[in-house]
């Protein structure tokens, strides 16, 4: 089996996140989301190094704030393809016997960190009066007020109409919501956080998983799971609009499996459309592809790239024989010098199903549903 090596770089600034340090010994992180209607939460990551000369040398950049930066390659030949980037929040070393000549050959640490969505978490609202807007016009005005960087795309979301609303908890909490409105995903960008909705799909990528092909373009598995989710079934929805009327649907008969939430819809007519695209997505009762796990030694080739910034990307899974098709909503990589794996989240085509004109599997009138 090839050896996968981790690349850890940080820098004291985004731009200046170039320095590769040495003796990486573990590597942990958790970026997206598991399932479709999950909120989204801040990705994560731990790194743990030897740190031999770090009691007489200290490095500087092991402090709170500095920017970190998280690769993986197969073999020694191969491309670093960029896991994870974020900030450190907590460097904890630990220090071991002996010490001699300036060497502590049991010493350790622990880099923990966090990706730029933790940031919004940690600014409160102070009832800001949100004007209403595009979700453009308002993601300006949560930069402006947060100092943030966050983004959002003309053509997938931008310009839907968002109405005034009042910020009273955190913007992390406002972002939530935004992108729930939208049906959306939350992408963390590499320095920032970008927003769009369900219709985005990545120029140009498109990842396949097997369980017996092992080549560049197919990433082999060693694990599947399904699973008929309870929150991903329900015969009743209410939305309930934050400043208009709730809307409710339902099918079937009592008692209903009802899923309630509350969004940002700029009408009780877009919260009904919102509910009746809730309920066709998620009135069926069956089960469907969770996640795959992978072990990176095993591949044949490079390893692909689904890292943090493609949230929302089309990807095949390849299973006994047949093709299911499947959108990227997060992931867990775990790694150290011995043995590297990562699994795979994925939320099934009929759960993304909206309609991409003129795309071969996301455009097919009488499959696909219109948008709300």
């Amino acid at each position: 089996m090839a050896i996968v090596q981790y690349q850890v770089e940080v820098g004291a600034t985004y731009a200046t996140l170039t320095t590769v340090v040495s003796n990486v010994q573990n590597v942990s992180l958790t970026y997206g989301r598991q399932k479709p209607l999950d909120a989204y939460s801040a990705n994560t990551a731990n790194v743990v190094l030897r740190y031999p000369t770090g009691y007489a040398s200290p490095n500087a950049l092991f402090v709170t704030g500095t920017w970190l930066r998280i690769s993986v390659r197969l073999g020694t030949s191969g491309t670093f393809r960029q896991l994870f980037v974020g900030q450190i929040t907590d460097a904890i070393v630990q220090y071991g016997i002996p010490y001699a000549g300036g060497v502590g050959n049991a010493d350790f640490v622990t880099l923990t960190c966090e990706g730029n969505f933790a940031a919004f978490g940690r600014v409160q609202g102070n009832s800001y009066a949100m004007t209403a807007s595009t979700l453009s016009g308002q993601a300006g005005q949560c930069a402006t007020q947060t100092g943030l960087n966050v983004s959002t795309n003309s053509t997938f979301g931008g310009t839907q109409a968002f109405p005034a609303t009042t910020i009273s908890s955190t913007w992390g909490d406002w972002v939530n919501r935004a992108v729930l409105t939208m049906n959306g995903k939350l992408i963390d960008i590499s320095d920032g956080i970008f927003m769009v909705n369900a219709y985005y799909k990545i120029a140009g990528f498109y990842g396949n998983f097997s369980d017996t092909t092992n080549d560049a373009s197919n990433h082999i598995f060693e694990q599947i799971s399904f699973s008929s989710l309870a929150d991903s079934f329900y015969t009743q929805v209410t939305v309930d609009p934050e400043s208009f009327g709730e809307a409710t649907v339902s099918t079937g008969v009592a008692p209903f499996r009802t899923y309630l939430v509350n969004t940002l819809n700029n009408s009780t007519s877009q919260a009904t459309d919102f509910a009746n695209y809730l309920l066709s997505t998620y009135s069926t009762a069956t089960q469907r592809i969770l996640s795959v796990t992978c072990n990176l030694s095993a591949q044949n080739g490079d390893i692909p790239s689904y890292s943090m910034g493609e949230i929302g990307s089309t990807v095949t899974v390849t299973f006994r024989g047949t093709v299911f098709n499947c959108v990227l909503e997060g992931a867990t990589f775990s790694g150290n010098p011995e043995q590297a794996s990562a699994t795979f989240y994925l939320s099934a085509q009929d759960l993304n199903n909206y309609l991409i004109l003129n795309d071969a599997i996301y455009g097919k009138l009488d499959f696909n549903k219109l948008g709300y």
